[in-house]
């Protein structure tokens, strides 16, 4: 439980400094009152096993291809703020779900397998070149990299 708090902690710290455009903005003094994370990255890399650990505090032995959006409620972060995790399929959404949750997105965090040379060479192949493409040279949407060891 701890370890959730601190993540979603510094998650929300490392983001609300942000008061561009683009979907960054949020937290009350910017007239939002939600934090939307989404994470991304190569099929299989454990984006949705990430997310199922993080809400039932233990790893899964079955994950299904993609987590429905979950949102944290307020009363249980530590900055009193609800915050929606979005998972991203590229299995069963396409490009176009994509680029809506982009924009919509106030984290964006890149998912990777520290073991996976090609999912490592992706992020700076496709992941962040695709992100400014859809948010512009100048966003100032936190992107997060979360390298996650099967």
């Amino acid at each position: 439980m701890e370890f959730k708090y601190k993540l979603m902690s510094k998650i929300f710290m490392f983001s609300k400094h942000n008061t561009g455009t683009k979907g960054s903005s949020m937290g009350p003094r910017n007239g939002r009152k939600d934090v939307r994370i989404l994470l991304l990255g190569e099929p299989g890399v454990g984006k949705t096993s990430l997310i199922l650990s993080l809400v039932s505090e233990e790893f899964p032995e079955e994950v299904p291809p993609r987590a429905e959006e979950i949102t944290i409620p307020a009363d249980v972060t530590p900055e009193k703020v609800p915050t929606n995790i979005v998972d991203y399929s590229a299995q069963e959404q396409g490009e176009e779900s994509l680029i809506v949750e982009i924009h919509k997105a106030n984290v964006i965090c890149i998912v990777y397998a520290v073991d996976d040379d090609d999912t490592i060479d992706k992020i700076t192949a496709y992941w962040l070149p695709f992100i400014q493409e859809q948010l512009g040279e100048n966003h100032l949407v936190p992107i997060v990299l979360v390298g996650k060891q099967s």
